[in-house]
């Protein structure tokens, strides 16, 4: 092959640039993978300098074999970048291999390490695993996910079921809370799941506002269970307002479907990126 070849063979397997290409095979005597390993060596490298850049885009991929479920989130830069066909390919990989390896810590992960570190030099950009769920639900529960059209956003929920419930009528409300959570979002099932740290911190930003204000302590004091209480109701999913009715709380929304189908409906648990 002719050196202009060698270049397009190389752009194709690395996508660096025509003139990285060219100093890589001139620096590798022409030899191809001598070149990759030049070119991924100088994408490492370009890859720590911008290790510190923030990675406010991103795709979620979410994928089952009809009994785990299992979503990965995959940061970058910019929202072109997360629009590519290379990022998103990327992003469904790293949700199939977290399918396939359950119990695993992925954010330490060496094979999800190496896999962005292969396909990172092509986008330029900080690229990041932000983070990545294996579930499967419990016998006797449903589980269903959202993912917002920008797939940016997304979430994945376990409904547990009693009673002679149809189970495709189940995994329909299991998806619309899903959905809910992303359009809500939402932090916790119910008050009793919100962190204390969480609940502290609130409480200061609670006290100083109201110190500005020139509340006397004794007030502030009287004025913090209603203030958590808020906190709560606007952040908890079961006391969160449904999306078509916001008069009518989720708890009540579950307990009306449980009562119409006959069995009883309750939420397990949720994640959202």
């Amino acid at each position: 092959m002719s050196l202009m070849d060698d270049i397009k063979v190389l752009r194709e397997k690395t996508g660096a640039g025509l003139m990285d290409c060219k100093t890589a095979l001139k620096e590798s005597n022409n030899d191809m993978e001598q070149a990759i390993v030049y070119l991924r060596k100088k994408g490492l490298a370009a890859m720590a300098k911008r290790a510190e850049r923030a990675t406010k885009e991103g795709r979620v991929a979410v994928k089952t074999d009809g009994k785990n479920f299992a979503m990965a989130y995959l940061g970058c830069e910019t929202d072109f970048v997360a629009k590519t066909e290379d990022f998103i390919k990327l992003a469904e990989e790293l949700a199939d291999y977290v399918l396939a390896h359950p119990n695993v810590d992925y954010l330490n992960d060496e094979t999800i390490k190496g896999m962005i570190t292969e396909r990172a030099p092509k986008f330029g950009e900080n690229t990041v695993f932000k983070g990545g769920y294996n579930w499967t639900p419990a016998e006797g529960s449903v589980m269903a996910y959202y993912i917002h059209s920008d797939n940016k956003k997304a979430s994945l929920l376990e409904l547990a079921v009693a009673g002679n419930v149809d189970k495709a009528k189940a995994t329909e409300i299991a998806r619309g809370l899903a959905m809910h959570t992303v359009g809500m979002q939402t932090g916790w099932i119910e008050a009793k799941d919100i962190p204390q740290e969480v609940i502290d911190k609130e409480l200061e930003i609670y006290k100083e506002q109201a110190k500005n204000e020139g509340k006397s302590d004794m007030a502030i004091e009287k004025m913090l269970p209603g203030k958590v209480k808020k906190f709560a109701k606007e952040n908890c999913l079961l006391e969160q307002g449904t999306i078509k009715d916001n008069k009518k709380t989720v708890a009540d929304y579950l307990k009306e479907e449980s009562q119409a189908l006959g069995g009883e409906l309750k939420v397990v648990r949720f994640v959202r990126f």
